[in-house]
């Protein structure tokens, strides 16, 4: 599995994950290994706080994290977070076998073509997806690159500092939901899928081959174009359109059955499936294009390569029928993976059907917090 992004220094101690979404503040302590779910905590993100993957107020962030902390009443201080999507670009690229130091300066000047920032305003790391040992001298090495913008980088070390917390790895959001998929990932090797986080305000798409990813691209299109088409089509406010649409969205024609459910009340007649549903049709439409249109460009890039299975995760993807609409439309068998899956939960202290239902929002900060018990390399 690809190992992340940037790594601060190598842990000595457990650290907690955290999500700093556009939507929501996300926290998970794991301890131990096997890992074990000690503490997890959540609380929406004050509107504006996110800037085109830039936190536009580090210090009011800082005492929402404090605030975060002590509801997870936990202790723990260090901490494996992910660099926004926004300012974040991935990219795939080929250089010459040579050793890591001077592999750096060639992948800095080959990434320089790809970036649309100055290159001397980005923070940049890459990882060679392949063993340099088993990559024959005069071969291309292919690696992943990641760059983030400098402001963005800055602006969340100056936050994570301000609520007292030491960050030990700065990973990137596509990558870190797939941390909770390892096992699965890696029991095919030669399997192909596709990895597809539909958040706040980005999806992205990450194809692999077994658990080496072949390709990562982020689109714009998110789980807010849904809210934002609801609140158009029934006059509501955000917060009103999100809650209508996580209660009655549905991603699909409604059966009858589910039209008569809601026959009784008045109110809840307002929001009938079918209404929903002609609401969101065009971002639907739209969101099935992108995602085939990306299938389409990796297939082109790396050759007649076709995902069987897909994964479907991300606050954004908590709509009902919405895998069945990829898997129909798309042609590729989409479930919607459970990250406490391979994680000791105690049944006294967390309920079971709730961290079911958090599951697909909670992805990446699992992740991280997985990466926060892994040793790295």
């Amino acid at each position: 599995m690809f190992s992340g992004f940037s790594k601060l220094f190598k842990p000595r101690v457990e650290a907690l994950g955290l999500e700093i979404g556009a939507a929501n503040l996300k926290l998970v302590e794991l301890s131990g290994n096997p890992p074990a779910l000690r503490a997890l905590a959540t609380r929406p993100t004050p509107p504006g706080m996110l800037v085109e993957g830039v936190i536009a107020e580090p210090q009011a962030l800082a005492q929402e994290l404090k605030e975060l902390l002590a509801e997870a009443r936990t202790k723990k201080r260090y901490v494996v977070t992910a660099v926004p999507n926004p300012s974040v670009i991935l990219r795939t690229l080929q250089v010459p076998k040579m050793p890591l130091k001077e592999m750096e300066e060639a992948v800095r000047w080959e990434a320089e073509r790809y970036i649309p920032f100055p290159i001397d305003e980005v923070v940049l790391d890459f990882a060679p997806l392949d063993p340099l040992a088993e990559v024959a001298d005069g071969e291309q090495v292919e690696v992943m690159v990641g760059a983030a913008r400098q402001e963005a980088v800055a602006s969340l070390l100056e936050a994570l500092r301000g609520a007292g917390l030491t960050p030990i790895i700065l990973d990137v959001k596509p990558f870190a939901g797939l941390y909770p998929l390892e096992a699965q990932l890696s029991s095919d090797p030669e399997g192909v899928s596709v990895a597809v986080e539909i958040g706040a305000e980005s999806t992205s798409l990450v194809l692999l081959k077994g658990d080496r990813p072949l390709a990562v691209r982020i689109l714009t299109l998110s789980g807010k174009d849904f809210t934002e088409a609801i609140g158009k089509s029934f006059g509501l406010d955000f917060l009103t359109a999100e809650e209508v649409k996580r209660t009655y969205g549905l991603a699909t024609i409604p059966t009858e059955d589910e039209e008569l459910l809601l026959d009784f009340d008045a109110e809840r007649e307002r929001y009938s499936p079918a209404k929903i549903y002609d609401a969101i049709r065009p971002i639907l439409v739209e969101l099935t294009q992108e995602i085939r249109r990306s299938l389409e460009f990796f297939r082109v890039q790396l050759g007649d390569i076709q995902p069987e299975v897909g994964y479907l995760y991300g606050g954004g993807s908590r709509l009902r029928g919405l895998p069945t609409l990829l898997t129909d439309t798309l042609g590729v068998n989409f479930t919607v993976p459970d990250p406490w899956q391979g994680i000791q939960v105690d049944p006294r202290r967390f309920d079971l059907e709730k961290l079911k239902e958090l599951g697909p929002e909670f992805m990446v900060p699992v992740g991280l917090a997985l990466r926060g018990v892994m040793p790295l390399d």
